[in-house]
């Protein structure tokens, strides 16, 4: 299993690092209780508010509820320095198959946190596409499509 965290989080409330636990065991169901617990228990001013939404929303995107991807998406709208926070919102937009969102997110997370080692290597593991070869044409313009599989040949 992939590793959830390299961060200490023993500032964090007991029922987050609960949850921390559980899902580093694979027991999203048991995890996704904890996190609820922890957001439910924080005020909206507090500081660590969106990292539990993030966590929160993100474990519900593993038990298959959609919901979860909203959550992520509306605290990564405010958040300014907790890669996190766009590291849970890019893997809740993998696992519901939008590359392109979950592109977008990585680059936005990475200028918030460049050090995050989550995210660098989601990013390298989605690997990069190659240039278009006519820039001004987009990506899915038929001419671009053909000349791409011209020059891979």
């Amino acid at each position: 299993m992939k590793k959830i965290t390299d961060k200490d989080y023993s500032y964090c409330s007991p029922h987050f690092i609960n949850g921390i636990e559980f899902l580093r065991r694979g027991m999203v169901a048991q995890a996704s209780h904890c996190f609820e617990m922890a957001y439910e228990q924080v005020s909206y001013s507090d500081k660590n508010y969106n990292k539990y939404a993030s966590y929160c929303g993100y474990a519900r995107v593993l038990n298959g509820d959609r919901g979860g991807l909203s959550i992520c998406r509306e605290v990564a709208r405010n958040e300014m320095s907790d890669g996190d926070v766009f590291y849970n919102l890019a893997k809740s937009e993998w696992q519901f198959h939008d590359r392109k969102r979950t592109v977008g997110v990585l680059q936005r997370g990475l200028e918030v946190d460049a050090l995050h080692n989550g995210m660098k290597k989601f990013r390298e593991s989605l690997g990069v596409r190659k240039k278009v070869p006519i820039l001004f044409l987009s990506r899915d313009n038929v001419l671009n499509k053909k000349l791409g599989k011209f020059f891979r040949k």
